[in-house]
Order: C-alpha cells, then sequence, then structure tokens
C-alpha cells in the first residue's frame, strides 16, 4: 500500500516541481489519462485499507498494554512523525524549489514558500483524532476487548448498504462542499485533497475496530470477495476506457467535471473489492516473502513519511539529466522513490531512539 502510495505520488509531485515537467505531462494525455485513472483506482482502497487495518489492530492493543499506556505510546509514535513532518521534511520541497530554475518556487523569498504544510501527513492526523475517539469510548464504557466467534461475518447485503450510503456522502462532500477546496490552499493541505473521504475512512476505522472482536477480517467469504473483485476491475476498466477516449484535446479538466460525483459515488463499491481480494490473498499466501517482506513492512511507516523529499529529489534528478520521455521518468523516478524511502527508513530504524517511534 505505502508503495502504491509513492507511485501514485510522482506525477502529481513533478507537476509541482517543475513547469517543464508538467509541460510534458500536459503533452501526454494518454499518459495523464492512465495516470489519472491509476490514481482514482489506487484511492478508492490504499488508504481505506490502512485505516481498516489500524482499527482492526486498535482493540486488542489497548488490551494489551493498558489505556494510559497506550496513549502515550501512541502520542509519541504518531505526534513526534507529524510534528517531524510539518516542521522539517515537508520544508524541504519548497525550499529546494528556490534551488530549481523552471520550478514555481524559483526567485521567490522565503516568506512567500508554503512552508509548514501537512501534506500526505494529513493520514497521522487524522488517525490521532481517530485513536483519540476510540480511546474515549473505551475509557467510558470500560470496554474489555475479547472475541467472539459467534457473530457471524456481514453479508453481502450490509456491503452493499454501506457502499451505497458512504458512497452518496462521497458524491455529497466532494461536489457540493467548498470547505475541503479552500483548506487546500492553506498549512492543512492534505487534508484539503483527502478530507472529503474522511466519512468513509471513519467507517472503515470503527469497521477494523467492531471486527477484532468477531475476527472478521480471517472469516472472509472467499466466494464473495472474488466476485466483487471481478466487479471492481469491470467498472475500473470501464472508467479507463471512458478517460482515454473522452479527451478533448488533452485536457481532462472537463471530464472530469462532469464524471466526478459518479467516480466519487464509485469509491466504495470499487474499493470494497480491491480490500476483501487483498486481506483474502495474503491471507492464504502469508508465507509469500518470508522475513524481507516482513522487514520491508516494519520500514514501511518511515518510508512514507519521507517518501516525498526522497520522490522530488528522484524525479528531478532523473529530469535534469535529460530523460523527458514521460513513461520512463514517471516509472523510474517511481521505482528509485520506492527503494530509497524503504531502504532510507530501514537507516533511520537502526537508530534505538528512531526505531522507538517508527
Amino acid at each position: 500500500m505505502i508503495a502504491l502510495v509513492i507511485a501514485t505520488h510522482t506525477a502529481l509531485l513533478g507537476r509541482l516541481a517543475s513547469t517543464g515537467i508538467d509541460k510534458i505531462i500536459q503533452a501526454a494525455p494518454i499518459f495523464e489519462s492512465i495516470d489519472l485513472w491509476l490514481t482514482w483506482v489506487c484511492n478508492t482502497f490504499y488508504m481505506n485499507i490502512l485505516f481498516l487495518i489500524s482499527g482492526y489492530l486498535l482493540p486488542p492493543s489497548i488490551k494489551k498494554r493498558g489505556l494510559s499506556d497506550f496513549i502515550f505510546k501512541r502520542l509519541i509514535r504518531l505526534g513526534i512523525p507529524l510534528t517531524a513532518a510539518v516542521f522539517l521534511i515537508n520544508n524541504l520541497l519548497p525550499i529546494g524549489g528556490l534551488l530549481i530554475p523552471d520550478s514555481p518556487a524559483f526567485g521567490q523569498s522565503l516568506d512567500t514558500l508554503p512552508l509548514f504544510r501537512i501534506g500526505p501527513q494529513w493520514f497521522l492526523l487524522v488517525l490521532i483524532s481517530f485513536n483519540a475517539i476510540y480511546c474515549i469510548w473505551a475509557w467510558l464504557h470500560k470496554s474489555n476487548f475479547s472475541i467472539n466467534l459467534k457473530q457471524s461475518v456481514p453479508g453481502w447485503r450490509s456491503w452493499l448498504l454501506s457502499a451505497a450510503i458512504l458512497g452518496i456522502i462521497e458524491t455529497i462532500t466532494g461536489s457540493h462542499s467548498e470547505f475541503w477546496t479552500r483548506l487546500k490552499g492553506t498549512n492543512l493541505d492534505g487534508l484539503g485533497y483527502q478530507g472529503m473521504h474522511i466519512w468513509t475512512y471513519a467507517f472503515l476505522f470503527a469497521l477494523g475496530c467492531k471486527a477484532a472482536s468477531h475476527q472478521w477480517l480471517e472469516r472472509i467469504n472467499n466466494q464473495l470477495a472474488l466476485r466483487w473483485f471481478q466487479g471492481s476491475l469491470l467498472v475500473s476498466f470501464a472508467v479507463l476506457a471512458l478517460m482515454l477516449t473522452s479527451t478533448d484535446g488533452g485536457s481532462h479538466e472537463e471530464l472530469l467535471n462532469q464524471a466526478w460525483p459518479i467516480l466519487s459515488c464509485l469509491i466504495p463499491f470499487v474499493g470494497w473489492g480491491y480490500i476483501a481480494i487483498f486481506l483474502h490473498w495474503t491471507q492464504h499466501h502469508e508465507s509469500i516473502g518470508g522475513t524481507w517482506l516482513a522487514k520491508a513492512g516494519r520500514d514501511s511507516f518511515g518510508a512514507y513519511l519521507i517518501h516525498m523529499p526522497i520522490l522530488y529529489l528522484a524525479i528531478i534528478s532523473i529530469y535534469l539529466l535529460g530523460l523527458h520521455n514521460i513513461w520512463l521518468l514517471s516509472i523510474l523516478a517511481s521505482f528509485l522513490a520506492i527503494i530509497l524511502s524503504f531502504w532510507g527508513s530501514h537507516l533511520l530504524r537502526r537508530s534505538f531512539l528512531i526505531r522507538r517511534i517508527i
């Protein structure tokens, strides 16, 4: 999931980093179509599944550590990286733009730069909020986590109803709310891009908390997961066909304005299929990857925190070396940034103090 997050940020960051890269992307409508499509498809599931798993691990973690100890350690684990990102990591990008001749930031004074932005670390702010709400609920209800396998896993009607309700909410918040749009120009810019999905994230986080008590994720209906995944694929490729055949002169703005309410409504329907098949597949292939994949998993949080400046350096370096084919540029930059982000996180975790946090 973290690797996909890095990959889908490549073209977006390239456009923000260099006017030259922006022009190359605008001159390649097929690439732009596929990039927008891939970003939309990934956005239906990768952050959703991370919130689901976070909620799933929360109740047993509180039981293991105790509520007060859990709160203290969670504030350190999430609060310190959030603070470091806002005041240090995320400032590297706009400051670095001062050195790039065709960067939008080139020639600006320091006080005009978009500094101290939350960026992709919006995820940590929302996760802290969700954790706080659950901890307050657990404290008020004196909740004691236990597993009860007697309650059956929700069937397709429940999933369909939840997707329908959340799809309507996604459409309303994504198409008729100016609140999130205005945030894009503030220090909470990351929430401006992701805030319209907040109810879906909250639902999946709460679902994860509930599912932990009944081990629903371990008991997913295999046939339902496969069929829903097939439906998700069908819808995804239908959207791709629409984007490839409806581009007017290389511009996607008109198409997105017209199709966005439908695309927003489809997010839960499509996402449920991908989430289900990922969970189903991993449970039946737990030995895949061996120890290296487990190590990569431990390094993923750090990779998420540091990937933006690394991705920035990767795409700008390759571009300045003379590679202007947008397909090769984006693919190479994505792979290089993924490898360096996980490797950099692994090196950082050699420090005992940093390892306790990330």
